[in-house]
């Protein structure tokens, strides 16, 4: 599917997607974002299917963080103006009336920088779980099954009460991801988690997105075009706030339909 850098897919996101509309967790409409007089991102509509991972890639300065900070509305406290809609479960997250908090515990969000609390390992991913007021039992099970999830648990099983800021940088960076999944989210977006991590930790985070969507959708934007390569399903290339193609992964690497995609994955920019 190309939506061309002169206008974006159509409206809801599905067009001619590869996938049936039916498996669709997660979607745009002509979403526009505005920095005062400043146009961010332009209509862009992108639809993602249950239990893949989609990418988001192109240049720094494109939108990517933008926009994939408005899909659970965390762009909204940053003060920009949003237009444009982003279904969640066939619902506008955006309607009034919907609480945006409850909208940032189903669709969880991974930063760039690991941002671990100054407490126990434990506590990091009991807090979401405490917050709804869940009993001690439920607590202790959803903090294992997240560090299982999220590929930490034997490597701090014996020392739950350790400080989280002692971890390592990959450590903390998937003990951010185990707190996001305690609360059972249905989709996971992922903000170029790897780009402060060493190789080894780059690739067990990877290894945990490949398992991780066995039950859960993942977008994540990453300026590493052979990551995009390695964990994504689908992938789509955003230029100068507006979305020029998304397609299968393998399909938008190998045969582009956009030259603009083209020039971008062959270093032919500029």
């Amino acid at each position: 599917m190309s939506g061309g850098p002169g206008g974006p897919p159509p409206a809801g996101g599905v067009g001619d997607l590869p996938f049936p509309s039916g498996e669709v967790l997660l979607s745009s409409s002509r979403l526009t974002v505005r920095s005062g007089t400043r146009e961010i991102l332009s209509e862009v509509s992108l639809a993602f299917p249950r239990q893949k991972v989609s990418a988001i890639i192109g240049p720094s300065g494109c939108g990517k963080t933008t926009y994939v900070r408005c899909l659970n509305r965390m762009a909204e406290l940053a003060g920009l103006t949003i237009t444009g809609e982003v279904h969640y479960r066939g619902r506008n997250i955006y309607d009034p009336g919907v609480n945006p908090v409850q909208v940032r515990r189903r669709i969880g969000m991974v930063f760039q920088r690991p941002t671990v609390f100054p407490s126990s390992i434990y506590e990091n991913v009991a807090f979401g779980l405490r917050l709804e007021r869940q009993s001690r039992l439920e607590v202790d099970r959803g903090v294992v099954r997240s560090l299982k999830r999220a590929g930490l648990w034997e490597e701090v099983r014996e020392d739950l009460d350790r400080p989280a800021l002692a971890l390592s940088g990959g450590q903390q960076q998937r003990l951010c991801i185990a707190r996001a999944l305690a609360v059972e989210p249905g989709v996971l977006l992922m903000d170029e988690p790897t780009s402060s991590l060493d190789p080894i930790a780059t690739q067990k985070v990877e290894d945990m997105i490949y398992e991780l969507k066995k039950e859960y959708t993942v977008v994540i934007v990453t300026h590493n075009m052979q990551q995009a390569a390695r964990v994504a399903d689908y992938t789509a290339f955003l230029y100068q706030g507006r979305l020029v193609e998304f397609e299968e992964t393998r399909q938008l690497f190998e045969s582009p339909q956009e030259k603009l995609t083209e020039n971008y994955i062959t270093g032919r920019f500029g």
